[in-house]
């Protein structure tokens, strides 16, 4: 869709993303506020804040298919199997596989899970940010587990505010170098990117506050350590970051690890995985979403055990 909107004296005064919204049925301002972003909305040619106040005389122009036009696209579902372990009207919660991104980034065009979904569920391609269809968290590429995916915008809007207020409790085991000392712990450093590697994040003062807890809950010899962690907030890396500082890195995790660090047999990549996932979900249902051990941590964990 490509159109051009005269301002005039009774369109005047309104919020540029207001404005859109209210003007183009098909868009959110989800999708609105994005598309003002990255410069698909224009104003007088230029680009715009999404607060800027509309003047008489103005011309905002609009380049961007419709979630209409989108939802008639050809979506070429990825070649990958993902377990769906609970479905509504409103949301879809999956058990990610290891190896999958969720959405496209450096170095990854497609094959991601905002692809599946897109491709399942053509009417959610408008759902949410531009190109991430129904995405409302993620989990890193290597990680495993539970997520949860939003069918609507209303659910998009409820679930992405329901992690903003930090009412979404995550569960995550991870398998890591060393065993820490005690039942349990907590680590309350902020994280914000590394100074030295833009890739990493890392542990600064500078940084956004950040909480994580851990539990204890199995030992091997006093090489190896199976923990439950409980992020309490969400940054970018957090349990690596967090894990790493301490001194217990994951097994498998080639960004933030040591040197000299041996991984046990059949490691192929970081083991962290999404066990639970409890939210209040857009029916006011508060539920606890389950994702079994994936089965290349399993069979780590057996090697353990049998060693």
């Amino acid at each position: 869709m490509s159109i051009s909107i005269p301002i005039d004296e009774n369109l005047a005064g309104q919020r540029l993303d207001v404005f859109c919204t209210a003007r183009l049925d098909d868009f959110s301002r989800t999708v609105v506020q994005k598309a003002i972003k990255e410069e698909k909305i224009l104003v007088n040619g230029s680009a715009a804040k999404t607060g800027y106040i509309l003047r008489i005389g103005d011309s905002v122009s609009l380049d961007i298919a419709s979630p209409k036009e989108a939802s008639t696209a050809s979506f070429e579902a990825p070649a990958i199997k993902i377990p769906i372990l609970y479905e509504d009207h409103d949301v879809v919660v999956i058990d990610k596989p290891p190896g999958i991104a969720v959405h496209a980034g450096v170095g990854i065009k497609s094959g991601t899970i905002a692809d599946w979904f897109a491709a399942r569920y053509p009417n959610v391609t408008h759902v949410g940010d531009i190109g991430r269809a129904g995405i409302v968290h993620r989990l890193d590429k290597d990680t495993s587990g539970v997520m949860i995916l939003a069918k609507n915008e209303t659910a998009f809007l409820h679930l992405k505010n329901q992690f903003a207020l930090r009412r979404v409790r995550k569960e995550y085991l991870a398998l890591v170098f060393g065993v820490p000392g005690g039942k349990d712990g907590r680590i309350t450093r902020p994280i914000m990117r590394s100074r030295r590697n833009p890739m990493r994040r890392a542990v600064d003062d500078a940084g956004k506050e950040s909480a994580t807890e851990w539990v204890m809950e199995r030992r091997f010899g006093s090489m190896y350590a199976l923990l439950r962690v409980i992020p309490f907030t969400g940054r970018m890396h957090q349990i690596r970051v967090h894990l790493h500082f301490l001194g217990y890195p994951i097994v498998g995790d080639s960004l933030y690890t040591f040197k000299r660090k041996r991984q046990p047999n059949g490691v192929k990549r970081q083991l962290l995985h999404a066990e639970h996932l409890t939210v209040l979900l857009p029916n006011e249902k508060r539920k606890t979403f389950t994702a079994p051990l994936a089965e290349d941590f399993q069979e780590v964990i057996a090697n353990l055990e049998y060693h």
